[in-house]
């Protein structure tokens, strides 16, 4: 049996549902030369699909992540024109160590200046010298 008779052999039982075993003691092989040969199967088939953004149709390869989109400029551009449908959940409140005001700040858990301004102030002191602090 040549390589391509052999792949398909192997394929048409693997749908049957066989295992590797089985596969391997039916068609004489060894269980590392099933295991390969569909692995490397599998990896070669193309999943298709559509871009959500301008609707080309995209190439996924099967069990990899689904492409979304046919493109970078495409995901940048879908995910600039709809930030309604983002679900941003990680909005955090807090005071500003320096002046006291309360600010939110996305993703951000652990932030203690509402800016770069505070936080420079806060560095420094009324003659313009740097805190001593540790």
């Amino acid at each position: 049996m040549n390589n391509e008779m052999q792949i398909l052999k192997i394929m048409e039982l693997r749908k049957k549902g066989y295992g590797y075993k089985r596969i391997a003691k039916e068609l004489d092989m060894t269980v590392s030369a099933v295991r390969y040969a569909i692995t490397k199967y599998e990896e070669d088939e193309v999943l298709s699909g559509v871009c959500k953004h301008c609707g080309q149709e995209t190439m996924s390869i099967k069990g990899r992540k689904r492409k979304v989109f046919c493109s970078d400029k495409c995901r940048w551009a879908w995910w600039n024109n709809n930030k309604e449908q983002v679900n941003k959940q990680a909005y955090y409140k807090h005071v500003c160590k320096n002046c006291g005001t309360e600010f939110k700040a996305y993703g951000a858990k652990h932030r203690i200046y509402c800016g770069q301004k505070c936080y420079i102030e806060s560095k420094t002191n009324k003659n313009g010298d740097t805190h001593a602090e540790k």
